[in-house]
């Protein structure tokens, strides 16, 4: 059986099947922070993979489709706030996850419309992959349109933002 996602956008790939909305990429720089949390999604059953940089992270995403993105905002090459942009333009889109530890004023001006949440730095990996995994279930469920999260905010996990209609 093969779930897919509709939209309204016609003639663009609009699909996603069941195996690619488990589908998750981690991009950091610091290769701990990027091992640990391939690891305990992997632990849930997700399929992960890994970029360092946001180049390699392009790449990816240009050659698969990814139900989940937890991306870092400070990377080389290419930063996280450009990937994050780049993203506004895949059909389907992906739920967005930041993590980071930059400055307010970097998150604050991040597209609500393409970032879906933010986990600050540090963090818990057993409560990211807990919402990663939530995140991709959700998005095998139903479409994006009417997703709504609602977390532990502050202390070590998240502030999630609340997304009305951007299914893309």
């Amino acid at each position: 059986m093969q779930i897919v996602r509709r939209s309204a956008l016609v003639g663009r790939k609009t699909a996603m099947t069941a195996e690619q909305q488990k589908r998750v990429l981690v991009v950091d720089d610091d290769p701990g922070i990027r091992k640990l949390l391939c690891a305990v999604l992997r632990d849930r059953g997700l399929s992960v993979d890994e970029a360092g940089d946001g180049k390699e992270a392009l790449d990816l995403i240009e050659a698969n489709e990814y139900g989940v993105i937890v991306l870092d905002l400070v990377i080389p090459i290419i930063d996280g706030v450009t990937v994050a942009a780049r993203l506004t333009v895949r059909t389907p889109r992906p739920v967005v996850l930041v993590v980071t530890g930059a400055a307010h004023e970097v998150v604050d001006g991040l597209d609500a419309a393409t970032v879906h949440g933010i986990i600050r730095k540090p963090f818990d990996a057993e409560e990211i992959a807990n919402v990663v995994a939530a995140c991709a279930e959700i998005r095998g469920r139903r479409s994006l349109e009417t997703m709504a999260l609602a977390m532990v905010a502050g202390g070590s996990l998240m502030t999630l933002l609340t997304v009305v209609g951007n299914s893309g």
